[in-house]
């Protein structure tokens, strides 16, 4: 390889660093990447049984094809590929002893050659569920190929890029809930298809912690203590995370838990499940994420909610007291004599609040303030 500067690795570096904060830089990397080590094309692919995707220095859409996709899933050097280590450089036409057989295969022939791309470095950056991400640097067949100085350079650069993909990632995940999310009254969950949690609000894990909470978190991810609530949640969040046709998202659905009427040791939640967003890794589709929103089956006001009710509707704290009374199931005559006053001052309290809520009768107002309630047990 040409000499390298100090100077022209640092920049590179920088750049690197910058796609960790900026999924859309990631071009510029390969792009940096490719001028680095004098490579005619540079990319970084997500691979799968079903598809391809790629940010590259090169157009080439007929090379992320599903025809194209299938004859790399079928050669068996991307097997051997696919089961490297992460951060590992590798010559696809050396790894298994089968250079000369390789290029005999319909990989090379159909979709390679006619590509010029005769010489080759990579690295994978990460596996996730059925697909992984790899590093692609080529030169054509009347330059150089790559040498022991562009390994070794490579493989000290590598390890800039892992880090940046793991940056990049956490920052897609917490982005998403942290600004919009953080301080809503009720949970709220972002997980994968396999509903391991990305990310929660302070809401959601107050109702996890819950010892009467239907439920339950087994190694970062979430379940419910029924199995044939785990089931339905496992079909509504695979639901929400899938894609149907390649394009259209599924919609996810509602459940209450637990389902078992009789399970009345447990506090009973509504889950609303719903596609959320596709998180990215190395500025391609990474997985798309489902958002769980949890509201609980209140039998009762919960703590708080008289302060609640005054705050949000500007209510004295006599009339507080009877909005939460009727919240709670009573009837005027029980709210009049736990608060020792005469049903008459009841009702004239009730049509000041009648006013101040803009409600007209009784069980409109109980209706207003139950959709009011924040997720009891916040902040326990």
């Amino acid at each position: 390889m040409a000499d390298v500067t100090i100077e022209a690795v640092s920049a590179v570096v920088g750049q690197i660093y910058e796609a960790a904060y900026d999924q859309e830089r990631w071009l510029d990397v390969v792009t940096g990447l490719s001028d680095l080590f004098n490579a005619s094309r540079s990319c970084i692919v997500r691979l799968d049984q079903q598809a391809c995707s790629a940010v590259g220095t090169v157009h080439d859409p007929k090379l992320c094809s599903p025809e194209a996709t299938a004859a790399h899933m079928r050669d068996p050097i991307s097997t051997v590929a696919a089961a490297l280590p992460v951060g590992k450089i590798y010559d696809r036409t050396r790894i298994a002893n089968d250079g000369a057989g390789f290029r005999h295969r319909e990989l090379w022939q159909d979709w390679m050659r006619p590509r010029d791309m005769y010489h080759g470095l990579a690295s994978n950056l990460l596996a996730f569920n059925s697909s992984y991400w790899f590093f692609d640097l080529h030169r054509g067949s009347k330059q150089e190929a790559f040498g022991a100085d562009d390994i070794d350079l490579l493989q000290k650069i590598v390890p800039h890029v892992l880090r940046a993909g793991q940056i990049g990632r956490r920052l897609e995940n917490t982005s998403a809930l942290a600004s919009a999310f953080s301080h809503l009254p009720f949970g709220v969950f972002l997980v994968n298809g396999h509903q391991h949690i990305a990310q929660m609000n302070e809401a959601a894990e107050a109702m996890l912690a819950r010892p009467d909470s239907p439920l339950t978190l087994n190694g970062g991810t979430i379940g419910a203590s029924n199995p044939r609530d785990a089931q339905e949640l496992q079909r509504l969040v695979a639901d929400a995370c899938s894609l149907r046709d390649g394009a259209m998202p599924g919609t996810g659905g509602t459940l209450i838990l637990p389902s078992d009427h009789k399970r009345s040791d447990l506090t009973r939640l509504v889950l609303a499940i719903a596609p959320f967003v596709d998180a990215r890794a190395y500025g391609l589709a990474s997985e798309r994420c489902a958002m769980i929103m949890v509201t609980e089956v209140a039998r009762r006001t919960p703590d708080g909610f008289e302060t609640h009710v005054r705050s949000l509707f500007d209510l004295t704290s006599a009339e507080a007291r009877l909005a939460a009374a009727l919240a709670s199931g009573r009837t005027l005559k029980e709210a009049a004599a736990s608060s020792n006053i005469t049903v008459k001052t009841c009702r004239t309290y009730l049509e000041r609040i009648f006013s101040k809520t803009r409600t007209r009768q009784q069980s409109e107002l109980v209706a207003l303030l139950k959709s009011t309630e924040p997720l009891s047990g916040r902040g326990r």
